[in-house]
């Protein structure tokens, strides 16, 4: 009988987890989890700008005028939060830094012009760009 209970409990507690991942993994509609979106997903999708299609994804934070990961940052104090609320990422575009404002630029790029984006977050930044002002991560846009 014990082994029964046991096994009843096993199951009940596997069909849970299973039941709180599936949930998990089925984002609303709209929203990108991957760190690399496809230029033709953003299409699909119905966005004109990288900026449009950025808003909807799921690690980001984007106001009229900032972008920035979720996450923590120990360093500074961002977009008037607490400490631990945002990453600001540097934004690349087709390898170049871009040291101007970033929505603005983001903005500014079609989305028939987008072969994809990619986001990096602090510990995953490339060798290539490692840099000052890249310590937040960087969001890299490649175009045609």
């Amino acid at each position: 009988m014990r082994e029964r209970t046991r096994r009843s409990a096993v199951i009940a507690t596997t069909m849970a987890l299973m039941a709180a991942t599936a949930c998990a993994s089925n984002p609303r509609p709209g929203t990108y989890t991957r760190l690399i979106i496809t230029g033709s997903e953003i299409r699909d999708a119905g966005y004109r700008s990288a900026y449009e299609a950025l808003t909807h994804h799921r690690e980001l934070i984007i106001f009229e005028d900032r972008i920035g990961f979720r996450g923590g940052n120990d360093s500074s104090n961002l977009f008037g939060r607490q400490t631990q609320d945002y990453y600001v990422p540097m934004l690349v575009v087709d390898g170049d830094f871009n040291l101007n404002d970033a929505v603005t630029t983001l903005r500014r790029i079609p989305a028939e012009e987008i072969v994809s984006i990619r986001l990096y977050h602090q510990s995953m930044v490339p060798v290539r760009y490692r840099r000052p002002g890249a310590e937040g991560g960087v969001i890299e846009v490649n175009t045609r």
